[in-house]
């Protein structure tokens, strides 16, 4: 029988994709405090949409605003600088002090338009590390190579060794398709905040809202939160890419598909995607056998999740 042979344009990339959507389902430690630091961060949001809501609503009376809109003396608002000092000073130091804030409801990119500096003291919009952090399972579910994303970010090399800088066309592709997921963590959050307010001179980031320590604490908090699933996210992606360099070995060093399967058996299903030709090398014993037990690991938890339970009772919980 013909083997389905292997390339590097087409078939290998599917593969490394692949991989890294299967090495994210691995059952892990990390894994499980990420996802519940990302439950704790996403539960302080309600709260700062309940200040800022608050907070703008009340600047100007509902008659006034009223009457500025007839003479076109009004506009809209998604970003604002929050402060809980009576400093109304514009300069960068002053946009940079932990008593200040800056809540961006536009979905317009994190830190477009305005720079806290090495503080990054930004709501709202996300960064790219951000969006990784919260959202990995699914945009490698979704084929986006994240981790040449991440090699070339920390080595200024692909996975494959290949010398490429972040202004790539490739990398650049694949970070334009995750900070997509931008619109995602808005939609799921509900943060496209726009109110009506007096039309003005300045920015929104140069005018200091003023708001009480404790509402700047429920920002601060937010940013702790997101701190945390940081901590946990690159935990959980230290143990990922240690596997990764297996598989990438594998891929790497197989003529075809079929060499892949005798060591990755779920590698046949993706299959019907594969075409292409390619040149062999020599897989180490070493990554053959993390891949065997990654495999054994999902095969075990995929078990355990198919717990028989009784009529009374399910795997949830009682009725």
């Amino acid at each position: 029988m013909a083997k389905t042979m292997l390339n590097q344009t087409m078939s290998r990339p599917i593969l490394y994709s692949y991989a890294q959507e299967q090495i994210a389902k691995t059952p892990s430690k990390w894994l499980g405090e990420k996802k519940k630091a990302i439950n704790e961060f996403l539960a302080t949001i309600p709260k700062i949409k309940e200040i800022v809501t608050d907070k703008i609503s009340n600047l100007t009376p509902q008659e006034d605003l009223d009457v500025l809109s007839k003479y076109d003396m009004t506009e809209q608002e998604s970003c604002f600088w929050f402060t809980d000092t009576d400093n109304k000073d514009s300069s960068s130091s002053a946009r940079q002090d932990k008593q200040s804030i800056y809540a961006n409801f536009a979905c317009d990119g994190y830190n477009r338009h305005y720079n806290y500096g090495s503080s990054k003291r930004e709501v709202g919009n996300l960064s790219t590390e951000d969006l990784i952090a919260i959202y990995y399972e699914d945009m490698v579910a979704n084929g986006i190579d994240v981790v040449k994303y991440k090699y070339v970010e920390d080595n200024g090399k692909d996975y494959n060794g290949k010398t490429m800088g972040t202004y790539h066309q490739e990398v650049r592709q694949i970070k334009d398709k995750i900070n997509a997921y931008q619109q995602k963590f808005f939609n799921d959050n509900d943060l496209a905040m726009s109110f009506t307010v007096p039309r003005s001179q300045s920015s929104c980031h140069q005018r200091a809202r003023i708001i009480t320590s404790e509402q700047l604490s429920v920002f601060d908090d937010y940013l702790d939160k997101m701190e945390r699933v940081h901590l946990k996210w690159h935990k959980h992606y230290e143990e990922m890419k240690e596997k990764f360099k297996a598989y990438a070995e594998l891929i790497r060093s197989s003529k075809n598909l079929e060499a892949v399967e005798e060591v990755w058996s779920e590698a046949s299903n993706v299959r019907s995607k594969i075409t292409g030709t390619g040149t062999a090398l020599a897989l180490s014993s070493i990554s053959q056998s993390v891949i065997q037990q990654d495999m054994a690991e999902r095969k075990l938890a995929d078990t355990t999740i198919g717990i028989v339970v009784t009529p009374t009772e399910s795997a949830w919980g009682s009725a």
